[in-house]
């Protein structure tokens, strides 16, 4: 009950919002999946005889393509397709996806900024049908005018899919506020004219992540940004 009442104290002057739609990520900004993307990898690794990659490392090297960040970490692109790569984690990250969870004050804040009336969309490399699949698990898809995934499971990265959906929405860039984790977040929002905050919480170091944009440590923070 505290809780709510810090969310909806935070809400009480925050009418006139020069924001009218917030863009999430999915993948370490909604849901809590760092440490299950951490496990994944791994078990890929250690099955290739590969060092295995502390959570910091991770963070560290985490980032866009991900066919980049497989040849950072070790994976022998020319020896092994990326498609196969690909394939084989969507595969693995299934066997810990029971583990993973919405991040702290999500839900809350979801709610929260659907009652005042700001649009709230999402915006993923996810494939899109598995997004969905994973909205509707945790309950959520309803707060949510349009969600748009990739069309494939390659994570090639945002930039374009987000061009179309701002082809197919009534969505002012300079009326939207993007919440990612990662560094391409905030590269997508630049491409697409946004303004941006990354949550520490993520894929990403945060020194990375303040490099490129202002940051916040919990989901509460989005809040104090729509006045």
């Amino acid at each position: 009950m505290l809780f709510i009442n810090e969310v909806y104290n935070c809400f009480e002057k925050k009418m006139g919002s020069k924001y009218k739609n917030v863009v999430w990520d999915w993948n370490g900004t909604l849901l809590d999946d760092v440490q299950v993307g951490v496990d994944t990898l791994n078990d890929m690794l250690v099955r290739r005889g590969l060092p295995l990659l502390s959570l910091q490392a991770y963070k560290e090297n985490f980032g866009f393509p991900v066919s980049a960040f497989y040849d950072r970490v070790g994976f022998d692109l020319s020896q092994e397709s990326f498609h196969d790569l690909s394939v084989d984690f969507v595969k693995t990250y299934d066997k810990y996806a029971l583990e993973v969870s919405l991040n702290p004050e999500v839900r809350e804040v979801l709610a929260a900024i659907r009652q005042i009336g700001v649009r709230q969309y999402i915006l993923s490399a996810l494939r899109e049908d598995l997004l969905l699949q994973m909205l509707r698990d945790f309950r959520i898809v309803d707060f949510f005018e349009l969600v748009c995934g990739s069309d494939d499971i390659y994570a090639a990265g945002k930039i374009e899919r987000g061009q179309r959906m701002l082809n197919h929405t009534a969505l002012w860039p300079e009326e939207t506020l993007m919440v990612g984790d990662t560094v391409h977040d905030a590269e997508v929002a630049e491409a697409l004219g946004f303004d941006c905050i990354l949550f520490a919480g993520g894929h990403n170091d945060e020194e990375r992540l303040r490099a490129k944009a202002p940051v916040i440590q919990r989901m509460l923070e989005v809040l104090s940004l729509l006045e």
